[in-house]
């Protein structure tokens, strides 16, 4: 069983914030991991998501919107083609 627990560290001893559902002296392995390391490494890669977004991606106009709404409520509706490209994708293989 893994279990992931946050846990303070108080006059040598480790202290779960949360109860744990071992049975009394379970032998267990704990990997120790500062959570400020954690957050570092989750903003960074959130960072640089957010930045790829924002750097590649170009609003997109009121005249290009209303082309587009025109585009997609179209009949048949576009997910007909959908299915019908992923259909003839399914007979080939």
């Amino acid at each position: 069983m893994v279990q992931t627990t946050t846990a303070i560290y108080e006059n040598g001893v480790l202290r779960p914030l949360a109860s744990l559902d071992l049975p009394e002296h379970s032998k267990v392995e704990i990997t120790i991991e500062d959570s400020d390391s954690i957050r570092d490494r989750i903003d960074k890669a959130l960072g640089s998501l957010i930045m790829k977004f924002d750097n590649d991606v170009e609003p997109i106009s009121d005249e290009r919107r209303a082309e587009l709404a025109e585009i997609f409520s179209a009949d048949p509706p576009v997910s007909s083609y959908i299915r019908e490209d992923r259909d003839s994708r399914d007979d080939s293989i």
